[in-house]
């Protein structure tokens, strides 16, 4: 699915009533025939934006659990910092892909990059 795109290389991806507080929503999104899943949540009012890709064995992190500002994958419990997108658990260098928000009146803006 394509969305609009402002010169700054920020993607229009959704609305904020599609975003309810501490749950997920998975947008896929495409742009010059590369398509990927970004992830969106909203926790304490702030709004998170990561590739929708567990760097561990490529589960969906949009099916994994919130605690506080912490999301755990679904697929081996691995544990991630939704504000640096650092690995918690297990203590690797294996880090989530965490993208630039902004919002406009009721649209969701990411900042996809890199997109790939």
């Amino acid at each position: 699915m394509t969305h609009d795109k402002d010169e700054a290389g920020f993607y229009r991806l959704a609305r904020l009533e599609e975003v309810p507080e501490g749950e997920m929503l998975q947008v896929p999104m495409e742009d010059e025939g590369t398509a990927i899943e970004v992830a969106l949540t909203k926790i304490e009012g702030k709004i998170y934006a990561f590739r929708d890709i567990c760097p561990h064995m490529a589960f969906p992190l949009s099916i994994g659990i919130i605690r506080g500002k912490t999301l755990e994958c679904v697929g081996h419990g691995w544990e991630f910092n939704l504000d640096t997108g650092k690995a918690i658990y297990p203590p690797v260098r294996k880090n989530m892909v965490l993208y630039q928000t902004r919002i406009e009146g009721d649209d969701i803006w990411v900042k996809v990059d890199p997109l790939f």
